[in-house]
This record gives C-alpha cells, structure tokens and sequence, in this order.
C-alpha cells in the first residue's frame, strides 16, 4: 500500500501548490497544521505514512478564501464543506481532487453521497480573549455544538447557531489562537505569539509556512517527543482504499 499512499501524496502536494497559489495572490495568511506541520519539521515533508494534509487560517484569510476560491481554484479540484455540498458533516472545508477516491475508516460499507476525492483540510481559527471565562464558555459551546453534528448524527438547525455563537468570539486582535467551532473536536488553545510572525519551512522541496514557534505547537499537539518516530503498530492512516483515475487504479489495505 505505500505505493499508493506516495502517489495519494503527490495528489495533496498539488492541491496544497494551488491553494498556495491563491492565498499568495490575494495576500491571505495560513500554516501548515497537525501532521503536516510536524512532516515539514521532522521529515521536510510528508511522515512518509500520512494520507492526509492539514492548513490553518485566521477567519478573515479563510473567509476571503472562499469567497475567491469559486473563480480561482482549478477546475479539477472541489472545494467542499456545508454550502457546496449539502451531504458532507463537517462545517469546515476541504479541497478535493475530482479524479480519485479516498475511503475513510468510517465510510468503509456506507453508501456515501459527498465527494470523496483526496483532499487537503482548512481550519479557520478564532482570535479569543484569554480570560479564564471566555476560554470556558467558547470551549463548553464547541463541545455542545459537537454534540449535534458529527459523522453519525447530523442535526444542522441546532449545530450551526451554536457554531455561529461560537465564531462571535473571535476577533483578531485577541491574543489567544483556538481552531473554529467548525473543528469541533479540537480544543487546543495557543498564545497568538507562538504562531507570528509566521516562517518559511521546507516541505516536498517546496517552501510553506508554518509557526514561528513550532517546537511549543508541536510539543502541545503531540507532547515533549514529538521528534521521535511512533512504533510501526501506531503509525496510522486515515484510508482504508484509494482510487485513481476514476477508479482505473485501485489501492487497498
């Protein structure tokens, strides 16, 4: 299956180019994030088993994206989340590629009626207050609002106020960074100070950005050993097939 996870990668390197490609054009600000940060750190690249690939992105740049994203992007590619394709349970966005299929873990003997292609991942993150108050009440509203929407229950007309709720506490000049209500399993909550000024980092011979302060995100998403390679037996990916060309190609594992 490595075959088919390397040429799975080379599909995500070409989205990440062309969402780079935009953000550049229009002066929009976003970080490499989870995995892909800690390849670019500990490999240069992608961790040579990861069939995924995460951006993050102030609210602002990630709304702008949108708005330009339905001129821009390459026709060969998909920008999915809620408002183009109403099946799909997750509120943030994702990049498809239209000519391949990814089966994820949980869609494995599900009849599936989103987009499957392989895709790279957007976040938008939320500027916070650090008081101890708003930190509790953004987080406790997430977890409510993950309560409603999820990959088995879906119940949209009471996620998405509490969503909408949730995003109100953003604004760019506070100093705590913490992923949208969007990503509602992500409660991690960072000092706006380790992130910018953001920095070039090499991945896939290619130059991204990622945080200035990586070793400490680093060190809060994956603890002080980071660095060190898992054991073979927790090196996990997120497909359990891959398909290329419409489906002329098969990967399966």
């Amino acid at each position: 299956m490595e075959e088919e996870v390397a040429k799975a990668q080379k599909v995500m390197l070409s989205i990440l180019v062309e969402f780079e490609r935009i953000c550049s054009k229009y002066q929009l600000t976003y970080w490499l994030d989870y995995g892909t940060l800690l390849g670019a750190v500990r490999h240069k690249g992608f961790i040579p088993w990861d069939d995924d690939l995460d951006v993050s992105m102030p609210r602002e740049d990630y709304e702008k994206f949108l708005q330009v994203s339905s001129k821009e992007l390459d026709t060969k590619y998909f920008l999915q989340n809620k408002q183009t394709d109403k099946s799909i349970y997750i509120h943030y966005t994702k990049i498809r590629d239209k000519h391949s299929t990814f089966i994820e873990d949980h869609e494995v003997g599900k009849t599936i009626s989103y987009q499957q292609g392989i895709f790279i991942d957007i976040f938008p993150v939320n500027f916070i207050d650090s008081s101890f108050s708003n930190e509790l009440t953004y987080t406790l509203f997430k977890k409510i609002a993950k309560i409603f929407n999820n990959r088995y229950l879906s119940i949209d007309h009471i996620a998405k106020p509490l969503i909408a709720f949730t995003n109100s506490y953003h604004d760019i000049k506070n100093p705590t960074v913490v992923r949208g209500a969007e990503k509602m399993s992500d409660d991690l909550h960072i000092d706006k100070k380790h992130i910018f000024p953001l920095e070039e980092c090499m991945f896939e011979n290619l130059s991204f950005t990622i945080p200035s302060a990586s070793a400490k995100y680093l060190k809060l998403l994956y603890g002080d050993t980071y660095l060190v390679l898992p054991p073979v037996n927790l090196r996990k990916r997120h497909s359990t097939a891959i398909y290329f060309n419409d489906n002329k190609q098969k990967g399966t594992y």
